[in-house]
């Protein structure tokens, strides 16, 4: 008897055992479940941004002009960062007063301003601060425009350009405000909006402005043609001409912008913009157009390509 009950008390623990390790092993499986699940799974974009900018990111809305505005971004942050100057043929067509005048093409040297060795800047905040330039042009074309050579170089001189025309009236060099009527004439802008990091700032400035106001088409056309190199084309369309904000009736700037970009140098070579037809079947009319042909990149402009004594140079 005293053995059998020894037996029965051993079934007993045995089962009682087996009970507790089955619980015991359910609650370690839940438990190591929670744990893998919490630190082996795969890393997502969750993981890598806080809570605030996970809703920040959650209550923005993608736009079609945010690919432009990235590239514009972008290449004015890499153009500052490593370009110091260019040469470039630089042709131009604009409409001045209402008249679509004739295309000119002319000899381009620009050179930024050096920053202070000594400053310790990152990239975005070079992007952030516009360099001083030091500009030279020589006209091409037309025929009337050869030879006309203008300087300016920005803060100094009183901030004047230093010109003459071509041919006999070449032997008068002018000093003018860039601002001021003669040297506006025919120019839909003053010599102190040249350039391409002037044409990358007013991208993004035409872009932010866009993505405001609210719908556009976006158009990309990779390998296109500019010259002698290939590029991509991007264009920005607006349908309408106005756009209703706040019951208010708000003008878009144009109806079609073409961009034509350097995806290898990170640069834009071209720019035109044109307004609505003015008839149904018409076809849009061009307002401003202006190529960079033959442009090189840090070629080490020095003062003397800026200097009005330089022998090179009909001053």
């Amino acid at each position: 008897m005293a053995r059998q009950g020894y037996r029965v008390w051993l079934t007993r623990l045995t089962l009682c055992g087996c009970i507790l390790l089955g619980v015991f092993g359910v609650g370690w499986r839940m438990i190591w479940n929670r744990w893998a699940d919490e630190t082996l799974r795969p890393v997502t974009s969750k993981d890598l941004v806080s809570p605030k900018a996970e809703v920040e990111s959650t209550n923005s809305n993608p736009h079609a002009i945010d690919p432009l505005l990235e590239f514009a971004r972008r290449a004015l942050a890499h153009h500052c960062s490593e370009h110091r100057d260019f040469t470039a043929n630089l042709t131009k067509r604009e409409r001045v007063a209402g008249k679509l005048l004739p295309a000119s093409k002319m000899e381009m040297k620009l050179r930024y301003g050096s920053e202070d060795p000594t400053a310790e800047r990152t990239v975005a905040e070079r992007t952030v601060a516009e360099r001083t330039v030091s500009v030279y042009l020589k006209g091409i074309e037309p025929k009337s425009q050869a030879g006309r050579e203008i300087i300016w170089i920005q803060n100094k001189n009183n901030n004047k350009l230093t010109a003459h025309e071509a041919g006999l009236m070449g032997l008068v060099t002018v000093e003018l405000s860039p601002q001021s009527s003669l040297a506006m004439l025919g120019n839909r802008y003053p010599i102190t909006e040249i350039g391409i990091e002037k044409l990358l700032r007013k991208l993004i400035e035409k872009g932010e402005r866009d993505r405001l106001l609210g719908p556009v088409t976006v158009r990309r056309t990779e390998n296109v043609t500019l010259g002698k190199l290939q590029c991509t084309l991007l264009e920005v369309i607006h349908e309408e001409p106005t756009v209703e904000i706040e019951g208010k009736q708000v003008e878009f700037e144009f109806y079609l912008a073409q961009i034509y970009i350097d995806e290898e140098r990170l640069v834009p070579l071209k720019y035109a913009s044109y307004t609505w037809p003015k008839t149904k079947d018409g076809a849009p009319e061009l307002e401003e157009e202006y190529t960079y042909e033959d442009l090189l990149l840090n070629v080490g402009l020095t003062d003397a390509d800026f200097d009005t004594k330089n022998p090179n140079y009909r001053f």
